[in-house]
Formats: C-alpha cells, sequence, structure tokens
C-alpha cells in the first residue's frame, strides 16, 4: 500500500451471493482495519441505490466501491445492471458538486471468479491510490 491509500476509509457495497462466508471474512477484515473500511453486503448488488453512496461519501469515505457479480449471472436478473446505472448515477451528481467521479466505482466480478470479499477487499485496497482523502472528509475534521 502506499502513502496516499494507507490512510484512505473505503466503504465497499457488495452482493452477499458472493461469498457464502462472508460474515466471517469481513468480520475479521473490519477487526483489522477498524473504522477505515466498512462493509455494507446487501442480498443483490442492485439493491445499493445512489442515495447510499452519497451517505457513505457524506460520512466520510473517501472511495466508495460497489461489486457485483458477473454480468448475467445475477440471481435476481438484473441486479448488476440496476447497480451499474445506479452508480453511474451516483458519478455524474458527484462530479456536478466538485467530486471526483472517481471516488465511486462499480465493480463487476468476471465470470467464473470465485473470491472471498475479503481477498477482494484487499486488493481494492492494494491499488495504487490516485486520489487523496476527501475534500469532503477533510471539511468535517
Amino acid at each position: 500500500m502506499d502513502q496516499k491509500s494507507a490512510g484512505l476509509n473505503i466503504t465497499i457495497f457488495f452482493c452477499q451471493q458472493l461469498d457464502p462466508q462472508q460474515d466471517v471474512n469481513r468480520r475479521a477484515l473490519e477487526k483489522e482495519l477498524g473504522a477505515r473500511i466498512r462493509f455494507f453486503p446487501l442480498p443483490c448488488g442492485g439493491r445499493t441505490d445512489s442515495l447510499h453512496i452519497m451517505r457513505a461519501l457524506e460520512s466520510g469515505a473517501d472511495k466508495v466501491y460497489v461489486i457485483t457479480c458477473p454480468e448475467g449471472a445475477c440471481q435476481y436478473r438484473e441486479g448488476n445492471i440496476r447497480a451499474k446505472k445506479r452508480t453511474a448515477y451516483a458519478q455524474e451528481l458527484i462530479a456536478e458538486i466538485g467530486l471526483e467521479r472517481e471516488r465511486v466505482e462499480l465493480i463487476a466480478l468476471p465470470a467464473g471468479t470465485s473470491s472471498t470479499i475479503d481477498k477482494l477487499a484487499r486488493e481494492l485496497l492494494a491499488r495504487e491510490a490516485t486520489l487523496g482523502p476527501s475534500p469532503v472528509r477533510a471539511k468535517q475534521a
């Protein structure tokens, strides 16, 4: 992890269907990283609403991820498509208020991928961060 990403607060909305052991896996990572990471498991990624994303940013998240199952593999048929539209809408909204669109990202897992939510979260945290802390969080401090 580089210096910029070391202090970022991350929020992850994700489909519970991705990891049958998600309760155990995410709680271990939450215990390790504390308030730096917040998970919001949902019955389907399509249940993520633009308002949820905006509230996460308002509450101090520097980056928000929405993780869905592969396109065409959603047990609710169109959940990942709805998640994609809602994430794009949230990106438009934050751009209008002057935040970078990159603060919100949709990740649709590739078909045939099986991973645990803690492993996915570690991969996201290890990415090189081009964003610094959110200006929203700076104003709250």
